[in-house]
């Protein structure tokens, strides 16, 4: 991996992490149009650590105060909501994990994209029948949860489904997405913790420590960005740009895949 690689794909990873256009699909596509075969493990950890240091930042006041208070602010439901993801991935590792890596890498990709569109799509049909006054309880919480453990599929965006679940139940948008971040950081706090293990048991791959910062750094700078962005712009706008985003690179996906069959393949 080289400078321009590890810029390419810390810009992937930190914007895609927190829009909702799938950053496992993206990382996906990046990779095969770089003719990336695979990411070493290290570096893909750091990625996620950068994205992880960027909800820490931009939304430190709302962790302190979940932290300081925990009962005030509803720990243990954000912790309840994190719950699904958690069984679904940890199902998946033992049952099938060839399987999802097959769909990562094979022309399945884009069936996730098409389905972040459909998500969006809905979600915002279904946002705009419903007066927008309800906070995060517990039903919109495992809503919310349920929607992030479904998008274990590559190509599904998790902040996108997670979104849509508090939207789905009537949460009001930012704080729904607020809601979203913050359920982000035990989702991607447990992929780091998944690929520490892979790297302690299979090596770390062949990157120099330069490229690793270089990632985490990029990683972490467009990561902020993305969320003050989102955080601004789900207030007053909907999400059908998103949904004809993720269309057209699912059609992308698709005709790459059929030119170029091995693109996906690791």
């Amino acid at each position: 991996m080289g400078f321009l690689e590890s810029i390419v794909l810390g810009i992937v990873q930190g914007f895609t992490e927190f829009l909702p256009v799938s950053s496992s699909g993206h990382l996906a596509l990046f990779q095969g149009l770089m003719g990336l075969k695979e990411v070493p493990i290290l570096y893909d950890v750091m990625l996620h650590v950068g994205t992880l240091i960027a909800v820490f930042i931009v939304l430190w006041p709302e962790i302190v105060a979940i932290v300081t208070h925990p009962v005030k602010n509803k720990l243990g439901m954000l912790i309840l909501a994190t719950v699904p993801a958690v069984v679904v991935t940890l199902i998946a590792e033992k049952v099938a994990p060839q399987a999802f890596a097959d769909i990562l890498n094979g022309k399945y990709l884009a069936i996730g994209f098409f389905a972040t569109t459909g998500v969006l799509v809905l979600c915002e049909v279904i946002a705009r029948r419903m007066e927008r006054k309800r906070d995060v309880e517990l039903p919109q919480a495992m809503a919310m949860g349920l929607m992030q453990a479904a998008a274990i599929l590559p190509g599904l965006s998790r902040s996108g489904s997670t979104i849509a679940g508090g939207l789905f139940t009537g949460v009001g948008r930012e704080r729904a997405a607020k809601y979203a971040f913050l359920m982000s950081i035990p989702a991607i706090l447990g992929g780091v913790v998944f690929g520490a293990k892979d790297a302690a048991e299979n090596g770390m791959g062949d990157v120099s420590i330069p490229m690793v910062l270089i990632g985490l750094a990029v990683s972490a700078v467009c990561g902020f960005i993305a969320i003050k962005f989102m955080l601004k712009l789900i207030s007053k706008h909907k999400l059908y740009g998103f949904a004809v985003y993720t269309a057209v690179i699912g059609v992308t996906v698709l005709l790459l895949n059929n030119t170029n069959p091995s693109m996906f393949l690791s």
